[in-house]
């Protein structure tokens, strides 16, 4: 292999992991978002979120996460569906409840700053519903 070889493979290596290292999701997985961003808008803890199941959507390729609680207080069990699509967390109750991405429904954004991953659903008026922040180290294992 020769020099000019060598450095275009150097090269090419070191810009997909920059593309990696880019990720719209940062240090967090989906999982985490998705369990944060349900937490966040059903004004919950996220350590009690948990998720059942993971599929693909067959249309989207995008993965969803089947989400449960436990109510504390009558041991009722809360199921929802969550999908992420760019930077924006899309979700839905239970196992047949639509999703909500219309125009009428409240929307769920995510940014990350550091280890910080921030919540925030808006009404379709514009007005703020929730804004809330998670640590990563809140919301678990992120392998």
């Amino acid at each position: 292999m020769n020099l000019k070889t060598l450095t275009k493979m150097v090269s090419i290596s070191g810009l997909v992991l920059l593309l990696a290292a880019c990720s719209e999701t940062g240090d967090f997985t989906q999982e985490q978002i998705c369990r944060a961003s349900i937490a966040a808008i059903k004004g919950k803890s996220p350590t009690v979120m948990v998720v059942d199941k993971t599929e693909v959507e067959a249309e989207t390729e995008l993965n969803i996460f089947h989400i449960s609680y436990k109510r504390p207080d009558d041991g009722k069990k809360w199921h929802f569906r969550c999908k992420i699509d760019k930077k924006r967390a899309v979700w839905a109750q239970g196992k047949d409840g639509r999703w909500r991405d219309q125009a009428q429904d409240p929307t769920i954004r995510f940014s990350i700053e550091g280890d910080e991953l921030n919540i925030n659903e808006t009404f379709p008026d514009g007005s703020a519903a929730a804004n809330v922040s998670f640590n990563i180290s809140l919301l678990g294992d992120n392998s």
